[in-house]
């Protein structure tokens, strides 16, 4: 088996040798993501905003989930509340014995 001076693979593709033609693909810029719509539906599946609904004044994430001792709860509710977040239905507001206190933006008004 003879092999030839320009670079080729088994299906005949060429790797950019020396016969001039560029083997880079044109690079691809990412598309930037669009905001995904409110949805009630998605709101009822979220505890988080279940819970802060409830209570105007807003909530620590371990005041969420039962006190700073449910490590378990604690760890199930925080991907809520990034998601939430991320929506731009929940805001971080202040802080309470040190933990970051959440609200819900339409309890948000004039301080």
């Amino acid at each position: 088996m003879q092999e030839s001076s320009s670079p080729m693979n088994s299906n005949g593709e060429n790797f950019g040798g020396s016969d001039g033609a560029p083997a880079e693909k044109p690079v691809e810029t990412p598309k930037p993501k669009k905001a995904k719509p409110v949805d009630q539906a998605q709101n009822q599946d979220n505890k988080v905003i279940r819970l802060l609904e409830k209570n105007p004044l807003g909530m620590t994430l371990p005041e969420m989930a039962g006190g700073p001792r449910q490590v378990k709860k604690i760890k199930t509710l925080r991907p809520m509340l990034a998601e939430a977040i991320r929506l731009g239905m929940v805001m971080p507001v202040s802080q309470r014995a040190g933990a970051t206190v959440y609200r819900l933006v339409k309890n948000l008004g004039p301080r």
